[in-house]
């Protein structure tokens, strides 16, 4: 990838950028794939085992690498396949889904996890749907729920690590961009509609939130005191994904949708004290039982399981299909 050190007067401290003509060199390649096919207007960023969309696409498929893309880093998550863009039709309408998203945990740059919503942009794309696995500390969520995300909490962004630090390119977006309302009200309003208008997701149990996500860089989970501070805060579900890309995909004028699956909830209750065991212990008296429920099961890493939450992804691409269907 073309990436500069800017020494110049832009910037006060030498800062990472990507210059704009190698967003326009990755768009013009991707446009040169598609033979003459309509552009879309609908993107999907697919998280990781949130990939099922991209199986029923119908219409001409056409499928591109990261690798084959100007720009484009692959993710070291995904070992099975090789991250592409992959374009084919839903319900009749134009869609392309991202697959095999990039973390900043894997030791790219906030710029080049965010590069595809860019290019993306430049191409015509006028409304992004994220899907996320994401973390339950909210103690209404439980496994397999399925939130839409009204808002977020990036405690990153506030201390600096932000993907739209450096010179702005006007081409994309303002230099300033308010992060109100990041993610439209719009396509909130129409996911409810489409699900309660769903009986047959209802009857299987699926339930649908609006939460407040909070992105932190991971790859580590959040320690409990973490988690209870960040709850604090008014966070309701936590990811190591998304935010950068809506941020991103916020200030090139984009409409956003974020639908997280809750795989995985942290442990809830109070942490033994070690003093009372150890005064125990001394006395004889019997052990104090633990307070904490943990559950460190993760509905994506299951295979054919028909345990809670464990169909949820495939109810949840059902779900965004019957949303771009409306769009």
């Amino acid at each position: 990838m073309d990436i500069k050190i800017e020494e110049q007067c832009l910037s006060p401290r030498p800062v990472e950028t990507i210059p704009h003509s190698v967003y326009e060199s990755a768009a013009a390649h991707v446009k040169r794939q598609l033979h003459g096919i309509d552009l879309p207007r609908v993107a999907l960023l697919c998280g990781k085992g949130l990939q099922g969309t991209f199986d029923k696409l119908e219409g001409s498929i056409v499928s591109i690498p990261f690798t084959e893309i100007p720009g484009f880093v692959s993710s070291t998550v995904m070992t099975t396949t090789t991250g592409r863009l992959v374009f084919g039709e839903v319900s009749g309408s134009n869609v392309v889904c991202i697959v095999g998203r990039c973390h900043y945990y894997e030791g790219y740059s906030m710029k080049q996890v965010t590069f595809p919503i860019r290019v993306l942009s430049l191409l015509g794309v006028k409304t992004l749907i994220v899907t996320s696995a994401v973390s339950g500390i909210a103690p209404d969520l439980d496994l397999g729920d399925i939130v839409v995300v009204n808002d977020h909490i990036s405690i990153p962004t506030l201390a600096g690590l932000n993907p739209l630090i450096g010179p702005n390119m006007a081409q994309l977006g303002p230099r300033l961009p308010s992060m109100y309302n990041s993610y439209t009200f719009a396509l909130r309003k129409l996911a409810f509609m489409v699900f309660l208008g769903a009986e047959d997701l209802q009857k299987k149990g699926v339930r649908l939130r609006e939460a407040v996500m909070c992105f932190t860089t991971g790859p580590s989970s959040e320690t409990r005191a973490e988690c209870l501070a960040l709850r604090s805060l008014g966070a309701d579900v936590l990811g190591t994904s998304t935010v950068p890309e809506v941020i991103v995909a916020h200030h090139a004028g984009l409409e956003v949708l974020c639908l997280g699956l809750v795989t995985s909830v942290v442990a809830r209750g109070a942490e033994p004290s070690a003093e009372d065991a150890a005064r125990a212990a001394l006395a004889g008296t019997p052990q104090p039982r633990p307070q904490v429920t943990a559950v460190d099961d993760d509905i994506l890493a299951r295979k054919d399981s028909v345990k809670k939450g464990g169909q949820r992804p495939v109810d949840l691409n059902v779900l965004i299909q019957r949303i771009v269907s409306r769009i």
